[in-house]
């Protein structure tokens, strides 16, 4: 097996040797370069930085350095170009991932719990691009993305969704509660019913949780599945239609692993005869297919999502003249009496744990915006914050509409400064935004002359 990696870097027209190092390897290299930073006295340059990267992780890179053109604009023109290139193998070695999470942490803490797990996504993907498994790597004791086992696995959860999470705690904490029983073993399974309005994280803690339990997630929209014959979908089509020997969804994910976060979304769009397949799920994990084989999910957290109710109750209304508004914690009784009415008593009996989610605050919106900026090169200052909350976030929508206004009318003003090779004046800097009558704009750019133009 190749001990390096090979990594198409067209800028340069160079097919790269990249070191393959194990987890053990990658979190050694990341405290070193960490505690070299950490402990600057002096500002350093970003290309010295990425000379560093280079020589860290380039096969033979003494040798590339000395094959490198004359001209100072070529070489740092190709010295990031395989900067880059690493990064993308190797995320969290961005100069400024690094800067964050010594700026936000303290020295080497979250190092196996959360580094851990985005070093194994970097390997798990850069493997998969190169046509290697890497199973044998991310099953090491160290790799913090192993499946939940035991209550120490589950130490680090309750920190890693209220991370990733903005705004849900109590959501998070009834979620962790209930992964603590399967992790002790005094139950196998979990159903949780997620109700709240959208945009809010309901989706999105399915995903995390998900990730950190078993790595299996999978999410059903209900959605299609509202015609009484639809549902064959997943168990397969019955004697003497077509399909029926075709292997189902259900059986696909049963023979990969009985380890699953299966998240049922908007689950009152389903058709009536959805839920009676579900009853024997939610029972004891198993459910029969179309060819008489019953599958295993015995070891699985069943998520249904909804906000039925939500939208009856007009949530961020005022009641009357002066009065508080209306929110979904202050409104869970006719939020129940709202889902008892949609629900048969028999689908609602099998619930294990009815989770309300909260609206989101202004202050949660601005974390939000915070995480989604992560990865643009953009200097998150306050006026920026303000003018996202503003105009990317509404209660009827939540927060998902934040990620859209980024992508429709941030980052497109950063991509074309990119594109024409307008940089900030500080070299290695992130752009500089303004809010000028409600709209953006970068300052602080770099003059183009006919060379750099070119």
């Amino acid at each position: 097996m190749s001990d390096y990696y090979k990594i198409a870097c067209p800028e340069v027209n160079l097919i790269l040797l990249i070191k393959k190092l194990s987890l053990a390897e990658v979190q050694q290299q990341y405290v070193v370069i960490k505690r070299k930073i950490s402990t600057l006295k002096k500002p350093v340059t970003i290309n010295s930085y990425m000379k560093y990267v280079l020589n860290s992780f380039l096969h033979n890179s003494e040798e590339f350095f000395n094959n490198l053109p004359d001209e100072e604009d070529e070489r740092l023109m190709i010295i990031k170009a395989v900067y880059e290139a690493i990064i993308e193998a190797y995320p969290p070695f961005d100069i400024t991932f690094v800067c964050a999470d010594i700026n936000n942490s303290t020295f080497l803490e979250g190092i196996k719990d959360d580094l851990g797990e985005v070093f194994a996504e970097s390997l798990e993907r850069i493997a998969t691009q190169v046509g290697e498994p890497l199973s044998t790597q991310l099953n090491k004791p160290n790799s913090s993305s192993k499946p939940i086992t035991s209550l120490a696995d589950v130490s680090g959860l309750d920190k890693y969704l209220k991370k990733h999470l903005i705004g849900q705690d109590q959501a998070v904490d009834a979620v962790v509660k209930s992964v603590k029983l399967i992790a002790s073993g005094l139950y196998r399974t979990a159903s949780f019913f997620f109700i709240g309005p959208t945009g809010v994280g309901k989706t999105e803690l399915g995903k995390l949780l998900g990730k950190k339990y078993s790595g299996n997630f999978w999410k059903i929209n209900c959605a299609e599945y509202a015609n009484k014959h639809e549902y064959a979908k997943l168990i397969g089509s019955p004697p003497g239609y077509v399909g029926h020997t075709d292997s189902s969804l259900m059986a696909e994910k049963a023979e990969k692993s009985n380890k699953w976060v299966i998240l049922f979304d908007e689950v009152e769009k389903a058709h009536p005869k959805f839920y009676d397949f579900l009853l024997s799920l939610l029972d004891d994990g198993t459910c029969t297919d179309n060819m008489g084989r019953v599958l295993d999910f015995s070891e699985s957290v069943f998520i249904f999502t909804s906000n039925a109710g939500v939208s009856d109750i007009k949530v961020g209304k005022k009641l009357g003249f002066g009065g508080e508004k209306v929110t979904v914690a202050g409104s869970q009784h006719e939020i129940k009496e709202t889902v008892k009415k949609e629900f048969s008593p028999e689908f609602l009996n099998r619930i294990d744990n009815y989770i309300f989610f909260n609206s989101l605050t202004p202050a949660d919106v601005r974390k939000i915006a915070k995480l989604a900026l992560n990865g643009i090169p953009i200097k998150k200052h306050k006026v920026l914050l303000d003018y996202i909350v503003k105009n990317g976030y509404s209660e009827e929508y939540g927060a998902r509409n934040v990620n859209r206004f980024i992508k429709n009318s941030i980052a497109p003003e950063l991509a074309q400064l990119l594109l024409e090779r307008r940089l900030p004046n500080k070299e290695g800097d992130l752009y500089t935004p303004k809010i000028i009558d409600n709209k953006l704009y970068i300052s602080n750019l770099q003059e183009i002359n006919d060379q750099t133009a070119g």
